[in-house]
């Protein structure tokens, strides 16, 4: 990986689960559960079927060997049955960690220096609770979303403009609600239900970005959709992996709890 000074094995974990969360919009659960896989079941998976010594996934450092690992795994058919069966599949976990990589290795991942805090946002341009509620951000009909094999080194602005997409989306569903940001299949109020200041809330893809590598353009209204933990999770449940989702309105249809 390039860099000037020995980079260890907490600033990379950091590094990766950033940009983990950077590319699920926020979803930490998605994320974390690909980092819990790449650390902690990956390396021994590797090591017992392939005769390797990983003692961590950080031990790969070329693109080239981790592409030919997933090539192999999807060519050895008890790996592929095994890859098939797990959630996240180990060759997803595995393109993650390339894109990351590659990322490093182009100098459009900051690596945390001991000390730093783990997760920074810029708010320069963010509105305050007061701006948003009263005056809407603007919304972004269309911009250029990057990702897959072309967005692993997206620069800084292009990500400060993703942000602002998901904003605008957020603000959007909030002006058809009353002010209120809710979970568009089941109804949710995270504000209401727990109490809290914030209106935390998960923005869906529903043409997810990881099918779709290089650009394409996405709609801040039509394209993006506000759901909860719980709704988001399902809506790309056992969907046959690599980003494949259900319809908003497939998952209404399925949909048997309380409507809040």
């Amino acid at each position: 990986m390039a860099n000037n000074r020995p980079i260890t094995q907490e600033q990379l974990s950091r590094a990766f689960r950033s940009y983990l969360r950077e590319r699920f919009d926020g979803d930490t659960e998605e994320a974390d559960s690909i980092l819990e896989t790449a650390e902690h079941v990956v390396p021994p998976m590797l090591n017992e079927y392939f005769g390797t010594h990983f003692t961590s996934l950080y031990d790969l450092t070329l693109t080239d060997d981790i592409e030919a690992f997933r090539h192999r795994i999807k060519a050895q058919p008890i790996l592929k049955d095994l890859d098939m069966r797990a959630e996240p599949r180990y060759t997803e976990v595995l393109k993650w960690y390339k894109l990351f990589v590659k990322a490093l290795n182009a100098g459009a991942m900051p690596i945390p220096v001991p000390g730093e805090a783990e997760e920074k946002t810029d708010l320069s341009s963010a509105p305050t609770k007061a701006e948003s509620e009263l005056t809407p951000s603007p919304i972004i009909e269309n911009t250029i979303y990057l990702e897959g094999e072309a967005g692993e080194a997206q620069p800084a602005e292009l990500r400060k403009r993703n942000r602002r997409l998901r904003q605008a989306c957020i603000d959007y569903y909030r002006t058809l609600h009353g002010g209120r940001i809710v979970c568009e299949c089941c109804g949710f109020y995270f504000r209401e239900a727990y109490d809290i200041d914030d209106d935390y809330i998960e923005v869906h893809h529903r043409y997810p970005f990881s099918q779709t590598e290089g650009e394409h353009p996405v709609n801040a209204q039509t394209d993006l959709v506000p759901l909860c933990a719980n709704c988001h999770r399902m809506i790309h449940h056992h969907q046959g992996g690599k980003g494949a989702c259900m319809s908003l309105e497939e998952l209404k249809e399925k949909y048997r709890g309380m409507h809040h």
